[in-house]
């Protein structure tokens, strides 16, 4: 009896063309595989910037890596910075090994190597440089608790070079070739699916055909595992030292470790579709052929230039054995994996099978024994691809997120629904030169609190001899500022008398500052806040804030000290029309700071007038208690003000003005939990709109956080 799916002798010749033509098709078919996986896991994991950034700052992971960056980094920071601190080199080491791996550093590295990539990739240097522009500022945060000294004097110099490469030619080839490599990997995929139906549909025998495309796969994936462990070994071979070689172990893992497991399930899946397809012809016994080819190697040839070339072959294995250990127990570990795979596939696949004539089986074409063999072998190659997914797949996930603004539950929502606390005149505080501060601490200490907007005044002023800071009034006088702040004539006056009885005159350094009206009653620079807002939002990524700026500068001197301080590339460009990110991806993009103009914008894309399509507003003279909280005076509180309705952002401004002397007992009344929340829930429901910003004078008296929190649906 002739095998089956062969035919008679005479109809046998005609076929034999179709078949070689039908073998070299799965051939190419499978080769094409391989070089698809590569192509595809490359663009993935390599080639994309997210994944790639992804993918290092999970190296960071490993305690190789991170031991090998913390020296790296301490080296900037003491011998870049100062000589003298080379004797605190072992705390600042100490202390930096322990901030690498957590989420502030993860964060700084990820948009550094994001960055890298990028520059790389675009061909637009001739160096690349993996700068970590605010390493310095997380390391001195970490510091400032253990030994505050040595944290002043890190922040002198944020900027820490990891490594600087030059860009020889073969890597500007390979950047222009990275823009294929996904098109690449489709094409590729594509030919492989055709070639392997071509393959099926010319054989003599489809079902031993696809026996033979299983076994290709198999061996593709065999080919994978053990290309990666000969790759692995071969490079780092090349890395000098043992702290870098066991950095660059923990770095190659972190970058092709799913590549091997991408091999393993290719292989796996190709011993189930073999197992499958021969289980429909009849199940093959994989111990004969295995014992016929111990024999074949055992035996040596009968011809010389055979026995040459079993012999060359003998001491080139040798060789590979001695030189690659590592590798081979790799392959011959592969092996056993996927021939164990093959035989408890088939052996479940004998269950399904019953040796019957092929004729009775082709005249049963509706038996359910293919569909349950077929189910069987799809069941596993799904579970096999779930568990590689699960376990990564070709994507690493970003470095996890602690929470948004200290919850979870914010970081799906987007930021024009969500509640966050704020300050009036946040920078008016009880600090030295200070008169009649309306918060109870600075905007360092109301950030460290949980404070999330900021409302400020900036002015130009000049810092005279003497040390005294006197406004500069040219641009509309002291009535026009008195007027917009809501600032009384009493207020006013007082205001023009301290300045003339202590004499502010003469010539000054003109700067720009943080001052309530009139920077003679206090200042703060401008670039001091910035400063602050900047080390807050580097060494907390988790959180978002928003900055409303009662201007009285120029919008391009603002945008260019915003860019000083190294907060530009942390500021988000609300979009003009449709949805508001989410705080995970405000988080996820770094762009967690929203910063806007009350007078005038510009200067760059993301700085935009407030009132114009961005926010809305509640009144904000109030002159006693009653006016903001009492129960009748409580629907004109909460009517429109600036800005247009449906604006994305809602700021309800909740402060009783008496001014020269803002009262502290005042804001305890009204910041209490039961009014403020009993405000905020109406003003929410007059303007049918989430009271974004929740604005207060002496945020630490009342219940400010607890109101926001229930009112985001938090605790």
């Amino acid at each position: 009896m002739s095998p089956l799916g062969a035919t008679s002798g005479t109809a046998e010749p005609p076929r034999r063309p179709r078949g070689r033509l039908s073998t070299a098709c799965v051939a190419c078919a499978v080769v094409a595989l391989l070089l698809a996986v590569l192509a595809g896991y490359a663009q993935r994991a390599l080639l994309d910037p997210e994944q790639f950034a992804n993918r290092a700052t999970a190296a960071l992971r490993d305690e190789r890596v991170r031991t090998l960056v913390a020296e790296k980094v301490t080296d900037e920071l003491v011998l870049a910075n100062a000589g003298d601190l080379v004797t605190a080199r072992p705390i600042i080491e100490r202390v930096t090994a322990d901030v690498v791996g957590g989420s502030a550093f993860q964060s700084v590295f990820r948009a550094a190597v994001r960055d890298v990539h990028r520059a790389t990739f675009a061909r637009d240097r001739d160096t690349v440089t993996l700068t970590l522009a605010d390493a310095g500022t997380v390391v001195g945060a970490a510091l400032d608790t253990l030994r505050p000294d040595l944290a002043r004097r890190i922040e002198a110099d944020r900027r820490v070079t990891l490594i600087r490469r030059k860009l020889d030619d073969r890597a500007a080839s390979l950047a222009g070739a990275a823009d294929r490599v996904e098109l690449l990997a489709i094409v590729l995929a594509a030919l492989s699916l055709v070639l392997a139906a071509a393959g099926v549909a010319l054989a003599p025998d489809r079902r031993r055909a696809a026996a033979q495309l299983g076994a290709g796969t198999a061996l593709a994936g065999i080919a994978i595992v053990v290309g990666y462990s000969i790759a692995r070994s071969i490079v780092l071979d090349t890395v000098s030292g043992a702290a870098e070689r066991e950095a660059a172990r923990g770095v190659w893992d972190a970058f092709l470790s799913d590549l091997r497991s991408a091999g393993w399930l290719l292989a796996g899946s190709g011993a189930v579709i073999a197992a499958a397809a021969a289980s429909l012809l009849r199940p093959v016994a994989i111990e004969p052929a295995l014992t016929r080819l111990r024999r074949r190697v055992a035996t040596e040839p009968a011809r010389p230039a055979l026995r040459v070339v079993r012999a060359l072959l003998l001491i080139a294995a040798g060789i590979v054995v001695v030189a690659r250990p590592a590798a081979v127990l790799e392959l011959i570990a592969t092996l056993a994996g996927v021939l164990l795979i093959y035989v408890g596939v088939a052996a479940l696949l004998r269950l399904v099978y019953r040796p019957e004539a092929a004729a009775v089986a082709r005249a049963r074409p509706r038996d359910a024994r293919p569909l349950a063999v077929a189910g069987v072998a799809a069941a596993l190659i799904a579970g096999a691809g779930a568990l590689f997914l699960a376990g990564g797949g070709a994507s690493e996930a970003a470095p996890a997120m602690a929470g948004c603004n200290g919850h979870r539950e914010l970081c799906d929502r987007p930021l024009d629904r969500v509640v966050l606390p704020a300050t009036h005149n946040s920078m008016s505080a009880p600090l030295p030169g200070w008169f009649s501060s309306q918060q109870d601490a600075t905007i360092a200490d109301q950030l460290a609190d949980g404070i999330r907007g900021l409302l400020i005044d900036t002015h130009y002023a000049d810092r005279l001899p003497n040390g005294r800071v006197r406004t500069d009034v040219t641009g509309g006088g002291p009535q026009k500022l008195a007027a917009q702040d809501g600032v009384s004539d009493e207020a006013l006056a007082a205001a023009l008398r301290i300045r003339e009885r202590l004499g502010f005159r003469g010539e000054g350094e003109r700067g720009m500052y943080l001052c309530h009206s009139f920077c003679e009653l206090g200042a703060m620079p401008l670039a001091d806040a910035l400063d602050t807002i900047h080390d807050f939002l580097v060494t907390h990524p988790g959180e978002v804030l928003v900055v409303i700026n009662q201007d009285y500068v120029t919008p391009r001197d603002f945008v260019d000290a915003v860019g000083r301080a190294g907060l530009a590339e942390l500021v988000y460009d609300p979009p003009a029309t449709g949805a508001w990110a989410t705080l995970g991806e405000l988080v996820r993009d770094d762009r967690r700071l929203v910063l806007l103009a009350e007078n005038e914008a510009g200067a760059a894309p993301w700085y935009r007038l407030a009132y114009d399509g961005i926010a809305e507003e509640t009144p904000f003279a109030f002159r006693s208690v009653d006016q903001l909280i009492g129960a009748a005076a409580l629907p004109a509180s909460c009517r429109a003000y600036r800005g247009g309705a449906g604006a994305p952002l809602f700021l309800v401004n909740h402060w009783v003005t008496t001014d020269p002397a803002p009262r502290p007992s005042n804001a305890a009344a009204v910041n209490a939990r039961e009014p403020l929340l009993r405000r905020a829930r109406d003003c929410a429901r007059i303007r049918d709109h989430v009271p974004n910003l929740l604005a207060v004078d002496f945020y630490r008296r009342g219940d400010l956080f607890g109101v926001v929190d229930t009112l985001n649906g938090v605790s």
